[in-house]
């Protein structure tokens, strides 16, 4: 009796040792896989080039930034290829480099490969991402002709002799900064020397002394990528000088709309006519007794 007891203990215990083996083996066949994304913007200013890597992660369903990941960003010409430093991604999983123009590598024809790298981790598969793109500088000059602001931008690049030539026949448009973006407010098409003007409008509201932030750009060109210039004028309208619209009567600002401040007052006028109403009764009730006590 005692060694089918000590048998079925001894079966008992293994079937319990096998149930977590089994049950790991099966969470490791449903595990979810993770995987990198890294996306590379490339942006060319006069005097730098600014290489942003945008990183985050995919497991499942969820797409979360990576946040404090080390990103190598890296130029190459050929088969040359200089490390041009490295960036930590932010909260929004966005590393960013700025590169003086004068520190990239030489190419013969002025195009450069750009890459950035994310190495990966134990827990974080590596990714990659890169872009090609040659160097464009967009020079913008101000005047007035006749009454009229004429804003003139210039495009030029490289030659294989380093000497500046112009970009013909390339569309730029031309912006200024407005909150958390940029506020297009026309383009210009350059001509066979590579310059083109623009009329500038009127009625755009500047700081307290006028100074507007003007940004010309050409955008996702097969050859430039992203280039931009930009300088500053007193062409805007100051801002003390501006009369700000009134606020408007809608759900989420200050001022309530008026369906809503008239349903309100109705409401509460009937709840206030109903406790008038019965103020009123009680009084009538105790008048109406003493008349009644008064008759007998």
């Amino acid at each position: 009796m005692k060694k089918h007891l000590a048998i079925l203990f001894l079966s008992a215990c293994a079937v319990i040792l096998a149930i977590p083996a089994g049950a790991v083996a099966q969470a490791d066949s449903t595990a979810v896989e993770i995987t990198s994304r890294l996306v590379l913007n490339y942006l060319c200013k006069p005097d730098s080039v600014i290489l942003t890597a945008t990183l985050d992660i995919r497991k499942g369903d969820e797409n979360p930034a990576l946040e404090n990941a080390a990103v190598e960003f890296a130029a190459s010409s050929g088969d040359t290829r200089q490390v041009l430093g490295t960036a930590k991604s932010n909260q929004e999983g966005i590393a960013r480099l700025a590169v003086p123009a004068g520190s990239l590598p030489a190419s013969r024809d002025g195009v450069l490969n750009y890459s950035a790298t994310f190495a990966g981790s134990s827990t974080y598969p590596s990714a990659e991402g890169s872009f090609s793109a040659k160097p464009a500088v967009l020079r913008l000059s101000f005047s007035v002709e006749d009454s009229i602001r004429v804003l003139q931008v210039t495009a030029t690049q490289k030659n294989e002799k380093g000497e500046e030539t112009p970009i013909p026949n390339e569309t730029v448009l031309i912006y200024v900064p407005r909150l958390f973006s940029l506020l297009k407010v026309g383009e210009i098409t350059l001509g066979e020397d590579g310059t083109g003007t623009f009329e500038f409008p009127g009625g755009i509201v500047g700081d307290t002394l006028g100074n507007l932030t003007v940004v010309a750009r050409i955008e996702e060109h097969d050859l430039f990528g992203f280039a931009q210039g930009q300088n500053d004028i007193n062409w805007g309208v100051h801002k003390q000088f501006f009369k700000a619209e009134a606020p408007s009567r809608e759900l989420w600002t200050p001022i309530a709309p008026l369906w809503m401040i008239i349903t309100l007052i109705i409401m509460l006028a009937g709840v206030w006519a109903h406790y008038f109403y019965a103020v009123y009764e009680l009084v009538m009730i105790k008048r109406l007794s003493k008349k009644d006590k008064q008759l007998f």
